[in-house]
């Protein structure tokens, strides 16, 4: 699903309370989830399934009377068993075997929409999707006002992440079917996505109107005014879409970065540990809790987030400084002094990360050491002024 954007709020890092370092944290999850899809594989397979085994179903029917009035001699697969192999197939998510028996069907009847329909869908599941877009687009060729085909080329556009040529269809497949939600939200989802946000509000809010109970609806509407910096408006629709839906962890992510945006960095916790407690592997954004969780002044629960991912992503870039900067606060200078030094290592013209190397080795009274740190600090930075602190405290 390209990709609908979270705009994390524009809080910087933080200066720690000894005026350790100002830490630079990622914002959560790269500032780029994405939204919860109803792909044409997983979430919303009904429309693309149901639509292609009645075609395929009333076609095979109609070309075994055709077949049996014509008393053709036995041979290759005629197309009653490639449509049926086919819909066998694709009812069992067996794409590639659908795949291969709809090519001999188009092949041999180059102008059968329901096979090309079905191919697209096909090729979908194998996740090619060029020949996907192909397929859909051979059918619209021949019935152009095939809604399905519409529909689901539109939304295979979006995930290809290029939402100008999935507004054309999807615009049609609206025009096509006022009254189906998903166009609706797909099509807003398209002109989010090209920056056309008043519009596509308008689509979500006729999704709801549709489907008031359609959870991801609330939730992309929620995306919308997060990107807008409307924050009380987006934590209002994350809320209502996790009361939908409580499998829809990114809500929860969701209300975090809209408390955030509002100030409220202690609600904005339960949130975030609401969603990694379902995400575990969201390694950026248990990074951006800990930073989080140092502006509250929770430094164990930063340093449990920190070591986390630093298990499991070590190189995660200003990792190293961040773990320097917690232990610090906590008085571990033996850690926090090896955190740095990588951080240095990293970054060796940082003249904040010399200054904060040397803090840390004063406080280990490691004087000639941390002179040399603050000395080099100030050779990058000579305005400085806690590196200059620093340099007379080492002397």
């Amino acid at each position: 699903m390209s990709n609908a954007e979270f705009c994390a709020s524009e809080t910087l890092g933080l200066v720690a309370s000894d005026k350790r370092r100002t830490a630079e944290f990622p914002k959560a999850g790269n500032s780029a989830l994405p939204a919860p899809r109803q792909s044409l594989r997983q979430g919303n397979p009904a429309v693309a399934t149901v639509f292609a085994s009645a075609l395929v179903l009333v076609v095979t029917s109609s070309l075994w009377a055709q077949n049996r009035q014509s008393n053709r001699s036995a041979g290759p697969p005629d197309l009653p068993v490639l449509l049926h192999s086919a819909e066998e197939a694709l009812n069992r998510k067996d794409f590639a075997t659908a795949a291969t028996a709809l090519k001999s069907v188009v092949e041999r009847q180059p102008d059968f929409v329901p096979a090309w329909f079905n191919l697209g869908y096909a090729y979908s599941g194998l996740h090619q999707n060029d020949e996907a877009v192909k397929a859909y687009q051979k059918a619209l060729e021949l019935k152009p006002d095939l809604f399905e085909a519409r529909l689901n080329l539109g939304i295979l556009l979006v995930e290809l992440n290029k939402p100008e040529a999935a507004l054309e269809q999807l615009a049609k497949a609206v025009a096509l079917q006022p009254k189906h939600s998903r166009a609706h939200l797909y099509y807003g989802r398209a002109l989010s996505l090209v920056d056309q946000a008043a519009e596509a509000e308008k689509q979500f809010q006729q999704t709801l109107a549709l489907d008031p109970k359609l959870a991801v609806a609330d939730f992309d509407l929620g995306q919308l005014k997060l990107k807008q910096k409307r924050f009380d408006e987006a934590l209002a629709a994350f809320k209502k879409a996790a009361e939908l839906d409580a499998a829809l962890p990114q809500a929860e992510l969701g209300m975090a970065l809209a408390s955030e945006g509002l100030n409220r960095p202690a609600e904005a916790i339960p949130h975030f540990e609401k969603y990694l407690a379902a995400k575990p592997d969201d390694l950026e954004t248990r990074f951006h809790l800990a930073r989080v969780d140092l502006q509250l002044g929770r430094n164990e629960e930063a340093f449990e987030n920190l070591e986390t991912v630093y298990r499991g992503k070590p190189e995660l870039p200003g990792l190293a400084a961040a773990l320097g900067d917690v232990n610090a606060l906590l008085k571990r200078f033996p850690e926090s002094e090896k955190f740095y030094r990588q951080a240095v290592a990293a970054s060796p013209n940082e003249a904040d990360l010399h200054r904060a190397l040397g803090q840390t080795l004063l406080d280990e009274q490691k004087f000639a050491e941390a002179e040399a740190e603050f000395r080099q600090s100030l050779k990058i930075d000579p305005h400085n002024r806690e590196a200059a602190k620093g340099l007379a405290s080492s002397l």
